[in-house]
């Protein structure tokens, strides 16, 4: 039976001793139980104000609080609860007033096999309403958040309805030579056409509407408000704009420069490194890859290449001559795998990946055993040293029912882990046993989250911040891991989304902070001042009891607040700016500071930044990544630009290479963050002063 992982239950029972059968009940069957056992109709009022519950199991009729009136106040606080009641005598009458009372199914009590059955059905259904108000509440943000970001946008878009517009950002407005989106609203698309290209325009926007839009870029000679004629390129996609079906059209005056338009698309796909595709390019291909196979177009393979022990070499040949290898590493993929239906990208750091398609990818398995072997007898040599590795190899298929590309790497990333437990030097294919086995592991680790937050098990890492301009101080980003029973580390992105999903976020962001308070005093006790950047949750951020917590930390610490800066990242804030704004507030009086990672991912338009009191602006790894890019160049300037206009520091993070430190310090980045510098480490023994 699939009981999930954790299940937080109301319990009303005639007492203590019943309520805790119920729950050692329900554990035997598999579930995480946190509950709460309630009395009477103030503990149920007080529970419901405390958190968010999952069920309420409740008798029929206890001594001193019926049923009914747990029924009556839970309807009554709007909250979503599912109320199984159980009883010895359960007749029809009885039964249809607990019904009509609100109770979502009534069971006798001695049928326990029943009752779990109709527990699972109602946790399903609860978790699938969550996930579909969720989704709908994520739908109206992105919604919002992309109307500002197409407001702000320097690309000319517009969204047509019919042939006519319905709306024009300021862009589409300024390259046609109109004043007012007003004026654009009367006048049909076709009217910006020149006359002898309107018939072919129109085919287009038939098939658009049709569900067949054209590939890439058309061409087209547009006409301006004063009649001039420029020439143009369109792209076209089908869209919606306030619930409405439309097509959206993104134009571009085109250059008479074609090689410089082709090296600057060229730059903008590659990985500096390795010449490569760079991961925002590759993740591109992987989405219209799977847009196609839920076509039933096609079906395409993946492969998720990693050395086995990396670390080896870079410690065997430093940071620089280690580049080298990736390059020779990437050199040798090219040189084994075809040239035909292949994308090859640096995914990150020392990972590779592979897209293959049509008959390459039927010999996906072939393909990657070669790889495989050839790659283990390798060997690499940079500056008369000669350094070896194997590799693990994930392999998964994209198919009709793949949901996106995140989800297809995942699957190939998990592949590769599995590779790698085996002892590495092989390839694995993602399987749907692998799949069963990603839901049993999530239960697993819910259960290694709780008895980590009871027995200490996390672990706590340490990557340098450093500065570009000697600006004193030692710095770190405090990075969470999670102990395994046999010791062995598990990375965030195994633990955080189980972790939310639990409602454990607060809970483990408590243990960080005191546990990073700890290790200052801990380093102040031998004569070194250093300051935290720690990560807060979206939970924590809403939690209006963090402050006051933060606050008896740092009196019983001792402890001055600006040693800890607290990090949350653009996305949260944009979605909780009220909560974000309060909680810079808060940290100002308690003499912390603020700071905002992934600055520039979502949107470039930083207008937020008035809202909040920071001190430390993070600009986002994919620009950082990828600064052979206009686009990028452009928003680390204006992070940058935006940062010193409001006083505020800027972090470069994820620094991979010294490719980028050029354009960083070109733009006044303050500082860099990143594997260039350092691994995380469980240790604070950065040596700072050879930086300076």
């Amino acid at each position: 039976m699939d009981t999930g992982n954790v299940i937080r239950p109301l319990i009303l029972e005639e007492s203590a001793n019943e309520a805790e059968a119920l729950v050692s009940t329900l554990r035997n069957a598999g579930y995480a139980i946190r509950h709460k056992y309630i009395e009477d109709a103030e503990d149920l009022q007080e529970a419901l104000e405390s958190q968010t519950w999952d069920l309420l199991l409740a008798a029929q009729q206890t001594s001193t609080f019926p049923a009914t009136q747990a029924l009556s106040i839970i309807k009554k606080s709007g909250n979503d609860i599912p109320s199984i009641i159980f009883g010895h005598e359960l007749d029809n009458a009885t039964t249809i007033e607990l019904l009509n009372a609100g109770a979502t199914n009534v069971v006798s009590d001695e049928a326990r096999e029943h009752l779990l059955l109709i527990i699972e059905r109602e946790i399903n259904n609860l978790r699938e309403r969550r996930e579909h108000r969720r989704c709908k509440s994520l739908y109206h943000e992105s919604e919002k958040r992309n109307r500002v970001l197409i407001d702000s946008s320097r690309d000319p878009i517009a969204y047509i309805h019919e042939g006519m517009h319905i709306y024009a950002n300021q862009s589409y407005q300024d390259i046609f030579g109109y004043e007012d989106i007003e004026d654009l609203r009367s006048i049909p698309i076709m009217d910006l056409i020149t006359p002898d290209e309107q018939q072919g325009f129109k085919d287009v926007l038939r098939g658009i509407n049709n569900d067949q839009p054209p590939e890439g870029a058309l061409e087209y000679q547009a006409v301006r408000e004063d009649g001039e004629v420029f020439a143009a390129t369109m792209e076209f996609s089908r869209a919606s704009i306030d619930g409405e079906a439309c097509t959206q059209v993104m134009i571009h005056r085109k250059s008479n420069d074609k090689a410089l338009e082709q090296e600057i698309e060229q730059l903008r796909q590659q990985d500096l490194l390795t010449g490569l595709y760079n991961n925002q390019y590759f993740m591109g291909k992987v989405q219209d890859a799977v847009n196609q196979a839920n076509k039933n177009e096609e079906k395409f393979a993946l492969l998720y290449i990693e050395p086995d022990n990396f670390k080896n070499i870079k410690d065997t040949l430093g940071i620089a001559e280690s580049d080298l290898v990736l390059s020779d590493i990437a050199q040798y993929i090219q040189e084994i795998l075809p040239e035909d239906n292949v994308h090859i990208a640096r995914y990150a750091g020392t990972i590779f990946s592979v897209i293959l398609s049509g008959q390459q990818q039927r010999l996906a398995e072939k393909l990657a055993e070669k790889l495989c072997r050839g790659l283990a007898e390798k060997i690499f040599e940079v500056e008369e040293k000669a350094v070896t590795t194997t590799f693990s190899i994930g392999i998964s298929t994209i198919t009709e029912t793949t949901a996106n590309a995140k989800k297809a790497v995942s699957q190939t990333e998990m592949a590769c882990n599995t590779a790698k437990e085996k002892g590495g030097n092989q390839i694995h294919i993602f399987s749907e046993e692998d799949a069963l086995a990603s839901l049993e592991a999530d239960k697993r680790i819910a259960t290694l989250l709780e008895l980590a937050l009871k027995n200490n098990r996390f672990v706590l890492y340490y990557q340098p911040i450093v500065s570009l301009h000697a600006e004193p101080g030692e710095r770190y980003e405090v990075l969470l891991r999670l102990q395994d029973q046999d010791n062995s580390i598990i990375m965030p992105g195994d633990f955080l989304e189980t972790a939310k999903q639990a409602g454990l976020m607060k809970e483990i962001d408590k243990w960080v902070i005191k546990s990073a308070a700890k290790a200052i005093l801990d380093k102040r006790k031998v004569g070194k001042e250093i300051q935290f950047f720690i990560k807060i949750s979206a939970d924590s951020l809403r939690d209006p009891g963090l402050l006051a917590w933060i606050s008896k930390l740092l009196q019983a610490a001792r402890l001055h607040g600006d040693s800890l800066v607290f990090e949350i990242s653009e996305q949260t804030a944009m979605e909780n700016i009220k909560a974000a704004k309060i909680f810079s507030d808060g940290l100002t009086q308690l003499h912390c500071n603020m700071a905002l990672d992934h600055a520039g991912r979502e949107s470039d338009d930083l207008a937020y930044l008035k809202h909040l009191k920071l001190k430390y602006l993070k600009i986002d790894g994919s620009h950082i990544n990828n600064t052979a890019s206009e686009e990028s160049q452009r928003i680390i300037q204006q992070v940058a630009e935006a940062g010193r206009a409001h006083n505020i520091l800027t972090i470069a993070e994820h620094v991979q290479d010294p490719a980028c430190l050029a354009v960083l310090w070109q733009h006044g980045v303050n500082f860099i963050q990143g594997f260039y510098l350092q691994q995380p480490e469980t240790s604070l023994d950065y040596d700072f002063s050879s930086s300076e």
